[in-house]
């Protein structure tokens, strides 16, 4: 009876929702269960000219057309998509339809060739969506749409040369300024609460990608498109099968080192365009003057026709291998180098702007100082594998950080790199989110308000028994700087420090967490936890937080205690720090943040990753025991976050991160870091077996 029920239930349920989901897109829905009922009936066989030799197109052309259609529904609302993805394409038709009739009644070759060609097929509708839609989105989002749309359109075009190709251009036109229309934005870049964004300018190396892309991508397409008929198609003509399908991989991969800054894409690129320039001029000029088929016979239209084709296949490469000559110096990567030492416009940039609570890591050695042509700021990075991985937030002034942000981009852009903004905060999060980055939580920063601080409460128990038990052992708080101490002092801070390091399984972390060599700063304070006997028992460093010129607190650093160091020793240290402050009338401190700690912002397979991986580490490095500890200080939560420009450059940003955390992993200490998990297990097991 049960059993019946349930199915009655789920009988009523898929109805309902079915129902719901048309109503909320009706568009959408209907556009899904169409191109189904077509693919299953129809097979889309005579869709497009090449639909009947390569059903797959079909397939992936109606399946363009349902996520053009769900994207647009989203965007632009149901009437709009409807009226987008059927006005343009109509029109874009008619145009068509127009030129082949008037071109054919005055001869021209290609007019002649499209007649009674089918000028519609599915993607004619998904490229106008697609254009609408991205009039809709972020500005450096839009850019990587657009030029990805219009390169896929504009090469078909140019080497397929059916009625339906350029039908589909039109249709992208027409389509990408209705939705510039509708959804009133121009292509000129967003404004923000902040401003205008500035527009970047042009990269070089974009454009010489984009036209490699275009040329190895046309050249694959004269192998698949029956009878292709575009200008640039003579190159199928020139060589063979296979030598055209060796020459557009060759340009493709051409095309993915130079993207990469590589000189030998350059090296590649310009030899496969010699080749190739020197081959079409071989067939189609050498060759037929060589053999006396040259001959003159007036200029009739098919004749400039053929001669303007010829020029065309021969020009293209040409100019293209002129480019890539004459821009070799910009198209190549920019080197690295370190700075040896933090230069002075840097450090007066983070004292007199915003670059958060862990702008001072900036000034550390390994880091090199980008500065705005401008003066409006500047930002500390390093680079892992073509990847510019910042520190902390841009050290400008609130108002410059829009500008900032993108002459940074722009910069990196230029010298082949992938801009990563590691460990910023939310207004940085906010801005270039709304440019179209992609967002990653990356840890927690615990911030502590010392307006509210103190030790009363239940709360606070751990740190009134530290400070209690310190005061009857004799144990003091020690405010000073590594340069203030006397040599037997500041060799016991260097000897719990370096013993620390020593105890660990895997290289001690460095990039934004610092050691012993980051103490050596007159800019960085040290409390010093000490006996009574004048024995160093444990140590933390203090780096300070600067914000429009004024000292407004300081971030924990580095935690090291003695083997043989008081229970409490940090809380005790912490507690005394955030008392000083307070008295100082400074206005926070913060405990740094945790790497790999979750918070609220996570998406559940983000979340999952980041403790998955603590809980691998946690053996070695003790994050989710460091959030513990930083728990008993009652301190309010700022999620830190990784911005990368595209989602598909994560995995290479996350190379990128780890050879910089941890720059001396080995194989060996991948085994250490096992053992240490066997170890931690059979801990675990005889605890219980006791318990």
């Amino acid at each position: 009876m049960c059993d019946q029920v349930r199915l009655r239930c789920d009988d009523t349920v898929a109805p309902a929702s079915l129902l719901a989901h048309l109503r909320r897109a009706p568009v959408s829905v209907t556009t899904a269960v169409a191109a189904v009922v077509l693919v299953v009936t129809a097979r889309v066989a005579h869709a497009e000219p090449d639909f009947p030799h390569h059903p797959p197109i079909a397939l992936l052309a109606t399946g363009a057309v349902v996520v053009a259609v769900v994207l647009a529904e989203r965007s632009l609302g149901p009437l709009r998509t409807v009226v987008i993805g059927t006005g343009a394409p109509a029109l874009a038709v008619l145009v068509t339809l127009l030129a082949v009739t008037v071109g054919q009644a005055a001869g021209e070759a290609h007019a002649e060739a499209a007649a009674g060609e089918p000028l519609f097929a599915p993607s004619i509708v998904a490229t106008a969506l697609f254009g609408a839609v991205s009039a809709a989105l972020p500005v450096q989002r839009r850019r990587r749409v657009r030029a990805v749309l219009w390169t896929v359109v504009l090469t078909l075009v140019l080497f397929a040369g059916h009625g339906s190709d350029l039908a589909r251009a039109l249709a992208t036109l027409f389509g990408t300024v209705a939705g510039a229309v509708v959804v009133h934005r121009a292509s000129s870049p967003a404004t923000t609460t902040t401003g205008a964004t500035p527009a970047a300018p042009r990269n070089p190396r974009t454009l010489v990608v984009g036209a490699l892309v275009a040329l190895g991508a046309g050249t694959l397409v004269t192998l698949v498109v029956p009878a292709p008929d575009g200008v640039l198609s003579p190159f199928a003509d020139a060589m063979s099968d296979r030598a055209t399908f060796v020459v557009g991989l060759l340009l493709l991969g051409s095309a993915w080192l130079v993207q990469r800054g590589r000189r030998a894409g350059i090296l590649l690129a310009a030899g496969v365009l010699v080749t190739l320039t020197a081959v079409v001029s071989d067939v189609f000029l050498i060759e037929p003057l060589s053999d006396g088929a040259v001959q003159w016979h007036g200029l009739s239209l098919d004749a400039v026709e053929w001669q303007v084709t010829l020029l065309g296949a021969w020009l293209v490469p040409a100019v293209l291998l002129l480019a890539v000559v004459l821009l070799r110096d910009r198209l190549v990567r920019g080197r690295f180098r370190a700075a040896a030492a933090c230069g002075d416009d840097y450090l007066g940039m983070v004292r007199r702007g915003d670059a958060g609570s862990l702008g001072h890591m900036g000034t550390w050695q390994g880091n090199a100082t980008w500065t705005d042509p401008e003066g409006r700021g500047a930002v500390a990075y390093r680079v892992r594998a073509d990847v510019a991985l910042t520190v902390s937030d841009p050290a400008c002034a609130t108002g410059d950080r829009v500008a900032v942000l993108a002459a940074f981009t722009a910069f990196c852009e230029r010298n082949g790199w992938v801009p990563a903004f590691t460990s910023v905060h939310e207004p940085v999060r906010a801005l270039l989110v709304a440019e179209g980055w992609t967002a990653l939580p990356v840890g927690v920063e615990c911030l502590l308000d010392l307006d509210t601080f103190d030790l009363r409460g239940k709360k606070r128990q751990d740190l009134r028994t530290a400070t209690n038990r310190a005061d009857r052992e004799g144990v003091r708080d020690e405010w000073t700087t590594l340069d203030a101490l006397d040599p037997d002092r500041r060799a016991q801070v260097e000897a719990v420090c370096s013993r620390w390091a020593a105890d660990r399984r895997l290289p001690e972390m460095g990039f934004t967490l610092g050691g012993l060599r980051e103490l050596d700063d007159p800019e960085v304070r040290l409390m010093l936890a000490v006996t009574a006997d004048g024995r160093v028992d444990a140590v933390t460093s203090w780096l300070p937080v600067h914000e429009h010129g004024a000292l407004v607190g300081y971030t924990l650093d580095v935690m090291r205690r003695a083997d043989d160091g008081m229970p409490g020793v940090m809380e005790f240290l912490i507690a005394r720090t955030a008392l000083r402050a307070r008295e100082a009338g400074l206005r926070t401190i913060s405990l740094s943040g945790t790497p790999l700690a979750v918070h609220d912002d996570a998406g559940p397979l983000v979340a999952r990753g980041s403790r998955l991986l603590a809980r691998v580490l946690e053996p070695v490095y003790g994050f989710r025991s460091l959030q513990r500890f930083k728990e008993k200080f009652g301190a309010r939560h700022e999620p830190l976050w990784l911005l990368v420009p595209s989602a598909l450059q994560v995995p290479r940003v996350g190379r990128a991160l780890a050879g910089a955390y941890v720059p001396g992993l080995r194989p060996k200490h991948l085994w250490a870091l096992r053992q240490a998990h066997v170890s931690a297990a059979a801990e675990r097991a005889g605890t219980d077996a006791r318990s």
